[in-house]
């Protein structure tokens, strides 16, 4: 691949995948942790490192990628890109219930005060991120395949 992929990537991760990421940190920060952790008990370091490792996480992954189809077979790749999105959505799974609550920490576990995310302003943004999320990693996708055709 070449450095413009990699730029196209980074920027991607910079521009789309570290904002949305860091929106939920910075608004809902209990709901982003499911839950399970007070966010008002953890350093603010957390926050920051959690929108750092996530800005990362895309390029890394598209160097590791890129370095391995050199080396190995097309499955080997889709493989890999497979194990992330296994861990996020068993997360989602095991926490769904946790996820379709839009409360604070304390309501959460104090059982008061709680609303369901559909109808939300939470559950707005989930749904606006996403959809910038999904159009946002098809295009592209759309502009590396173009890339690599042209190479």
């Amino acid at each position: 691949m070449s450095s413009r992929a990699l730029l196209l990537v980074i920027l991607f991760s910079l521009l789309v995948f570290a904002p949305i990421c860091s929106y939920f940190i910075a608004f809902a920060p209990d709901w982003s942790y499911a839950y399970l952790l007070d966010s008002e008990q953890l350093p603010s370091t957390v926050d920051l490192a959690l929108v750092l490792v996530n800005a990362a996480s895309i390029p890394a992954g598209f160097l590791l990628g890129s370095h391995q189809l050199r080396t190995r077979p097309i499955r080997w790749i889709t493989r890999l890109a497979f194990a992330p999105a296994f861990l996020s959505l068993f997360f989602v799974a095991v926490t769904i219930r946790r996820l379709g609550v839009d409360a604070s920490y304390a309501q959460y576990h104090g059982d008061f005060g709680t609303r369901p995310l559909a109808g939300s302003p939470l559950g707005y943004s989930v749904l606006w991120m996403l959809a910038v999320l999904a159009s946002a990693t098809a295009w592209t996708a759309h502009s590396l395949k173009r890339m690599a055709a042209r190479q």
